[in-house]
């Protein structure tokens, strides 16, 4: 077995988990009696989660192949998502929630899930270096999610971090989301220059190179 197919395979198997501990979530949820799917899927930890483990099934055909640039961008994103999410989990909610009432679903969506992605992404990065004045790209998601969020918690009262909560005032959840945003920008940057070394190289018989329209440029 060469590299390119254990490669694959761990792909494959990283989105498989991710996919079965959301699974594992709501199946508490319903259990408990408390389940409510928008509010659920509303959490950027399961949204992101849910990215990833697409863009790494997507990824999966690629692998050890030149890929379009949709996909590269889609892989930083979700890359880019998921970092966010092991950051504030650990570092904002864990402290004040302590330990969750589903260890392994919870550990595998705030933590393995997030060094996995980017030990795949510096394993395999992108062929030629994604653009700089391109790096809101990955922005779009979260600040769509982040209005939707305060206008949820503006009329319908659910929040689902204490730090998006408009009782805390517009003032500081503007403040605290505009930082996760720049903090996003800095941490695109940061993962599209972290890309030099490969573990996973071109095979000969690789998908061809994608037309000049989709592919990245410098």
């Amino acid at each position: 077995m060469n590299r390119v197919s254990v490669a694959i395979g761990i792909r494959v198997v990283l989105a498989i988990a991710m996919v079965l501990a959301v699974g594992a979530l709501v199946r508490d949820g319903v259990r408990a009696g408390d389940f409510v799917p928008v509010d659920f899927f509303g959490y950027f930890t399961i949204q992101s989660n849910l990215i990833g483990a697409a863009v790494l099934v997507a990824a999966a055909r690629w692998t050890g192949a030149d890929r379009p640039a949709w996909l590269e961008w889609a892989r930083l994103s979700a890359t880019t998502y998921l970092v966010i999410v092991g950051i504030v989990y650990w570092g904002l909610l864990f402290p004040q929630s302590g330990p969750p009432a589903n260890p392994l679903a919870d550990y595998t969506l705030h933590g393995l899930a997030c060094v996995t992605i980017v030990i795949d992404w510096v394993l395999e990065g992108p062929r030629s270096t994604l653009r700089l004045r391109s790096m809101w790209i990955p922005l779009v998601y979260p600040a769509v999610w982040i209005a939707v969020t305060v206008v949820r918690g503006a009329t319908d009262g659910w929040v689902p971090y204490f730090f998006l909560d408009p009782a805390r005032g517009y003032g500081p959840v503007a403040v605290t989301t505009g930082t996760i945003l720049l903090a996003g920008l800095a941490l695109g940057v940061l993962l599209s220059r972290l890309t030099r070394w490969r573990a996973v190289s071109p095979s000969r018989n690789a998908a061809p190179v994608a037309p000049a329209s989709t592919s990245v440029n410098p």
